[in-house]
């Protein structure tokens, strides 16, 4: 059950805090946060990460939804050992509620809404909290996995 709980928080929290980024912050408009170092800038994103199969939705779809379900067999079957690795299914929890996220964000809407920005340059990635999600737990999981 905290397992559910920890993919369900993170699918919450990131779809609440993509809601008040379409409702707050303008869209292209940067703001700063942390001088020279953290910023909001409200952005569309059609595609994956640095925009790339931007437009594709089908496509993006039917990847991310694969992924997914490899991700969920895995998360399903951490679960029901015998001997759970307790770390290895919160990093599955976080990274499925980061994918589950973004993927119906961009099927409701055919688009990701990224708004954290962190040290400006010249094509700096721009994310959101699905993103991190996904990014912190599929290190962990490297990390997690028994041999």
């Amino acid at each position: 059950m905290k397992y559910i709980v920890a993919l369900l928080g993170t699918l919450c929290m990131d779809l609440c805090t993509k809601e008040v980024a379409r409702r707050k912050l303008p869209l292209g408009k940067r703001i700063e946060i942390k001088k020279n170092c953290l910023f909001l800038q409200h952005i569309r994103n059609t595609g994956m990460a640095y925009h790339s199969c931007a437009g594709q939705k089908k496509l993006i779809l039917s990847l991310t939804g694969g992924i997914m379900a490899l991700y969920s067999m895995l998360f399903c079957k951490s679960m029901h050992q015998e001997k759970q690795n307790i770390g290895l299914c919160f990093a599955l929890a976080v990274t499925l509620g980061g994918a589950l996220g973004n993927f119906l964000e961009r099927w409701k809407r055919g688009y990701v809404t990224d708004f954290l920005l962190i040290l400006k340059g010249k094509n700096p990635p721009i994310f959101n909290l699905a993103d991190v999600a996904i990014l912190f737990g599929s290190i962990a999981m490297v990390f997690l996995h028994e041999k």
